[in-house]
């Protein structure tokens, strides 16, 4: 008999209505893949586990508590981003109403950054901050009889008192986790933005954990930090045998920061591909920096696969690309979209409007800049200074920022709400204005309908690619 305690992870409801606006029916939804990795090592530590996305899951009051009465949790675990705050306090109110009441555990990027604010709500027990494998096991394994004080990465109250115990160290070698717990979601519910699916069924993978760079506006260093860490090229290739023979792939999205940090590892795993034949079956898409891919490397992964990277294009103003500290240059980004395009590859471009000390001309220019890259895809971000990062400190110090964690959101141009952030001397609408603005000139373009007609690979696609193109041509 397994005496091991009942976990209930959950993914709150994101809201797309109020996040995306008018794009909503365009808007992605994509695996947990904290929570898929979190569950993996819990059922391997012997726990049971279910999942709850609330992205697929309808989540309301009542589904919530039919699900907590009949799976009878004993801890329920809340993942929680910016943008999910109020609903993250909402599942955990109605997890202590029920009877008997579960231990709540949030973690996930917000709560890390905030935990002094989020443990303020008496309904959550603990806060896991950072990397929550370890941490989460020793807490249950702690729980209720040991002293959470010596177990690194927790905040919890003790009486009146908040208390923080040390960070946790970041894991060296992700091989030492296990696969991630796929079985526990539903995967017909999650579907990609039209210009990332090329085949189906698409499934995601993530190939490692941080970023040795320093972008003022990117939140993620504060989990995964700044030290590029991996799964082995075997390990890689065994979850890609998985995705293939139990999943059914035929498109693989990695979800990495950035792929392409470790050359020759990137070598690796494609020549594991080519040895497999995955290129007959397969394609791919990953992000990857301009400034650490050439010709010959993604000609391999043309070969191995691959159909599209994703630059961070930012900016086109060289300026404002010096002060979002990039470390990269405009020549770098034109050579590699060159180059891309040479070695037979589509590139996607993502870009940020209202930076701070944008000016409307160099907002202009980042337009420009798009169109005269060729790129076949593009998305227009309006500068959103989420928690912990240097961006959310110059927003702070302008006196810029909303508290209103549900209106963080990086598409508020075509919202029913001002955007989070606004340069100095710009209006908000002028911003909001300017975001619908960038795609429109971007996609109205016969170039770029072309590109999107040539991804459809279902009537799905046909539909949101509509209503895109409406929401596209409404005015605000």
């Amino acid at each position: 008999m397994n005496n091991k305690r009942k976990l209930l992870l959950v993914l709150p409801h994101f809201s797309e209505g109020r996040h995306y606006g008018s794009m909503s029916k365009v808007a992605p939804s994509l695996l947990p893949v904290s929570l898929v990795y979190l569950a993996g090592y819990m059922e391997r530590m012997g726990y049971p586990v279910r999942i709850f996305d609330g992205q697929v899951d309808p989540m309301t009051d009542l589904t919530i508590r039919q699900t907590i009465a009949e799976f009878q949790p004993d801890v329920v675990g809340i993942t929680c981003m910016t943008p999910m705050v109020v609903e993250t306090h909402m599942v955990a109110a109605i997890a202590k109403s029920c009877r008997p009441a579960p231990m709540v555990v949030v973690g996930g990027i917000h709560p890390s950054i905030l935990p002094d604010d989020m443990i303020q709500d008496t309904n959550i027990d603990v806060i896991v901050r950072g990397e929550g494998e370890i941490t989460f096991h020793e807490l249950l394994e702690a729980w209720p009889d040991k002293d959470p004080s010596e177990i690194n990465g927790l905040t919890y109250r003790d009486g009146d008192q908040v208390v923080h115990t040390p960070d946790r160290a970041l894991l060296d070698d992700l091989d030492v986790l296990p696969l991630p717990a796929r079985h526990l979601v539903n995967y017909e519910g999650y579907h990609q933005i039209p210009d990332a699916v090329f085949a189906e069924p698409l499934r995601e993978i993530l190939t490692s954990r941080g970023c040795p760079f320093q972008c003022i506006f990117c939140s993620a260093r504060f989990i995964s930090g700044y030290k590029y860490r991996y799964h082995s090229p075997n390990r890689v290739l065994e979850e890609v045998d998985l995705l293939v023979n139990r999943y059914g792939a035929r498109q693989i999205a990695v979800l990495d920061d950035n792929f392409v940090v470790d050359r020759q590892r990137t070598i690796d795993i494609c020549e594991g591909l080519l040895r497999r034949g995955y290129q007959k079956k397969l394609v791919w898409t990953t992000a990857a920096r301009a400034d650490q891919v050439d010709f010959e490397l993604m000609k391999l992964m043309k070969e191995a696969g691959f159909k599209l990277l994703s630059f961070g294009v930012e900016t086109g103003s060289p300026r404002l690309l010096k002060m979002i500290k990039k470390g990269e240059n405009m020549d770098q980004i034109k050579t590699a979209v060159e180059a891309a395009h040479r070695a037979g590859l589509k590139v996607r471009g993502t870009l940020i409007l209202g930076l701070p000390t944008e000016t409307r001309d160099e907002s202009l220019a980042t337009i420009r800049w798009a169109k005269d890259l060729r790129l076949d895809f593009a998305k227009f971000s309006l500068a959103t200074p989420y928690p912990g990062t240097v961006l959310y400190d110059i927003a702070v110090k302008q006196g810029a920022l909303s508290n209103d964690w549900s209106r963080f959101s990086s598409m508020a141009g075509f919202a029913d709400y001002d955007p989070v952030f606004v340069p100095e001397g710009r209006t908000p609408r002028e911003m909001a204005s300017l975001q619908k603005q960038s795609m429109r000139e971007f996609y109205m373009r016969p170039r770029q309908i072309i590109n999107l007609l040539k991804n459809v690979t279902s009537w799905n696609d046909i539909r949101m690619l509509y209503y895109g193109a409406r929401s596209l041509l409404l005015k605000r």
